[in-house]
């Protein structure tokens, strides 16, 4: 399995401001999600959410969420940090000649959404069971305003066939 995110953040014109792209971690507890899943117990992914921190991932993948507090003099996100995934936000396609099933997330960020400067973000898991952080990617600190539409692109990717060199 492999991911990765482009975002895009747009000024109120729809004028591109900045960009990044960056791999993704699957953090354990998105490892256990999966799991679950082929079990049929858990939930899907339905959220996307976005953080402050930078700080490196820790060797054994066990963060369990992604933090919104202010860092030095940089303070704390302002508004919803995180945004529900309607089921068009996601498509699956296949190509057979590299052996992969993908599936393309994009979720947005409204204007007044996780205003400040934003360094993280995941794909979530809400359900009965409470909060699953699938995944995490760090990046380049990105400022967004009150009147910037953040737009996250994920490409999470699933190989198939003779997975022996995997």
């Amino acid at each position: 399995m492999q991911g990765n995110v482009r975002m895009l953040l747009l000024d109120a014109q729809g004028i591109p401001l900045a960009e990044r792209t960056s791999k993704n971690s699957v953090m354990r507890g998105g490892g256990e999600l999966i799991a679950r899943l082929f079990a049929g117990q858990g939930s899907p992914i339905t959220h996307m959410a976005v953080g402050t921190s930078d700080a490196a991932t820790p060797d054994d993948f066990s963060l369990a969420g992604l933090k919104n507090e202010a860092a030095g003099e940089t303070p704390a996100l302002a508004g919803p940090t995180d945004v529900e995934l309607a089921t068009k936000a996601f498509t699956i396609t296949v190509n057979a000649e590299k052996r992969l099933v993908t599936v393309k997330i994009r979720g947005t960020l409204p204007n007044a959404s996780a205003v400040g400067t934003i360094r993280e973000a995941g794909l979530l898991s809400k359900g009965e069971g409470g909060t699953v952080l699938y995944n995490r990617v760090t990046f380049a600190p990105l400022t967004k305003g009150d009147d910037h539409e953040l737009t996250l692109f994920w490409d999470v990717s699933f190989p198939y066939g003779d997975l022996q060199w995997f």
